[in-house]
């Protein structure tokens, strides 16, 4: 301590300045690195979103599709990646491929890597089962892909795990000094698509990087509302309104990375809807409101994620029977095509499962924000519940996050039926709808893993 004394005064009062304002910057500031690829399909392939699209490969490409990546902290921090990707959805298994092989390189495990998809129904078929199912009527067609459609899919998901483990690589490459913020504003455009005047959360969360100098370099926002603006009738490549958003706030900002990811907008759509001119529309309410969160007080962010991940179990209603499906096949909507593909299924000594394995995932950036990734198309009660138990002012929640292998209905919608909580499911391939206790489960999970500050 006496050492340290005389070595201060040696320095002279302007070093022991400089010293301190160093310290204090080097405190405030942390290691992020920003990256971006195009993951545009580059041959017409069918498309991912509405069952009701016609049976062919897209028709051209109004925007080029990307995957953006954001890096947090320096590697003796453990630090951790957020992607994101212009697509329908993530499918587990690919995200399982980019987390091993991240791994085996840089030591970055599950918890500490996020995928978010946009959830834009403009994108390619990454590997669900909606273009297999064509809805035509009050019938369903089973015809299956031709060859050369699911070559092309499979070439494209090989393509996309690579680029997706490129776009993190290069991001931890590109870390330097950068000084973060994060708040939040609010809007309107999305609505409950289940009920007039159904609940949704309208909050507008926004993180901002900037080099230490204040130069901005990366955004990232998120929202809680479908990429339906247009529908099934437009067959070409587009990233609907997150699409356009994205390169306003670019186009605004030259140089600058903008990212989007979605909240729990399970049940909400975007309006109006259906016209070109409406993703304009939507477009510029964000685009405005990163303007107006650009220039308001925002709250620093001084700490790197830490990143905690837990696989649960959320069981289904009903598992049904052989004789069940035999005579849930007469059923002529989606119900019936699913009890056809499970007895196909068990014929080749498969099982049903009970239970779907489902990733809860939390970042706290310190105690100054907790991010929750949840995988699905997660509905509006869980957002509006976390925050009322946790506090609106310090939770950002992305869905689509990691995997989107269904709907994640609330105890609510549960009860209430409908297109989210069951006929969605056959869809999914799922055998009927989830038991209620999965809101439990999940939202408890949440708390489990988040720290005692939260």
């Amino acid at each position: 301590m006496i050492c340290f004394f005389w070595w201060m005064i040696l320095l002279g009062k302007s070093s022991v300045q400089l010293l301190a304002q160093e310290m204090a910057e080097m405190e405030t500031h942390m290691d992020i690195g920003v990256s971006t690829i195009d993951i545009t399909p580059d041959h017409p392939i069918r498309l991912a979103g509405y069952g009701a699209r016609e049976e062919k490969p897209s028709e051209g490409i109004i925007h080029q599709l990307n995957a953006k990546a954001l890096a947090f902290g320096r590697d003796d921090q453990g630090p951790s990646i957020l992607i994101t990707v212009d697509l329908v959805g993530i499918p587990a298994i690919i995200t399982a491929k980019v987390t091993k092989r991240i791994t085996e390189q840089t030591g970055i495990e599950a918890s500490h890597l996020v995928i978010c998809a946009s959830h834009t129904h403009g994108g390619p078929e990454v590997g669900n089962l909606l273009n297999i199912l064509q809805y035509r009527g009050d019938s369903f067609s089973d015809s299956l892909l031709k060859l050369e459609e699911l070559v092309e899919i499979s070439r494209y998901t090989e393509r996309l795990t690579d680029q997706l483990v490129a776009v993190a690589l290069s991001s931890l490459a590109d870390r330097e000094p950068a000084l973060v913020f994060w708040g939040q504003g609010r809007m309107g455009f999305a609505k409950n698509r289940r009920t007039e005047g159904g609940p949704v959360d309208q909050s507008f969360p926004l993180m901002k990087i900037t080099d230490p100098t204040g130069n901005l370099k990366a955004i990232l926002v998120n929202y809680a509302c479908h990429g339906t603006t247009l529908g099934g009738d437009v067959n070409q490549i587009h990233g609907d309104w997150m699409g356009v958003a994205q390169l306003m706030i670019e186009s605004n900002h030259p140089g600058v990375v903008a990212m989007v990811s979605i909240g729990c907008g399970a049940d909400a759509n975007p309006y109006p809807r259906g016209k070109m001119e409406h993703l304009r529309v939507h477009a510029q309410e964000v685009a405005d409101n990163v303007e107006q969160l650009l220039t308001s007080k925002l709250h620093p962010i001084t700490q790197p994620p830490s990143g905690k991940i837990k696989w649960i179990n959320l069981p289904f209603a009903h598992v049904p029977s052989v004789p069940e499906l035999i005579s849930q096949t007469e059923d002529k909507t989606v119900r019936g095509y699913y009890a056809r593909l499970a007895l196909d299924r068990i014929a080749r000594g498969q099982g049903i499962p009970k239970t779907l394995s489902y990733p809860v995932q939390t970042w706290t950036f310190g105690n100054e924000m907790a991010m929750i990734n949840l995988a699905g198309e997660v509905v509006v009660d869980y957002s509006l519940r976390l925050k009322k138990e946790i506090g609106a002012n310090r939770l950002w929640i992305n869905a689509y996050a990691n995997n989107v292998p269904c709907y994640i209905a609330s105890c609510r919608v549960i009860r209430e039926g409908g297109y989210e909580a069951e006929s969605s499911m056959y869809y999914y391939d799922k055998p009927s709808p989830f038991a209620e206790e999965i809101e439990e489960l999940i939202i408890n999970t949440v708390h489990e893993l988040l720290p005692s500050s939260f």
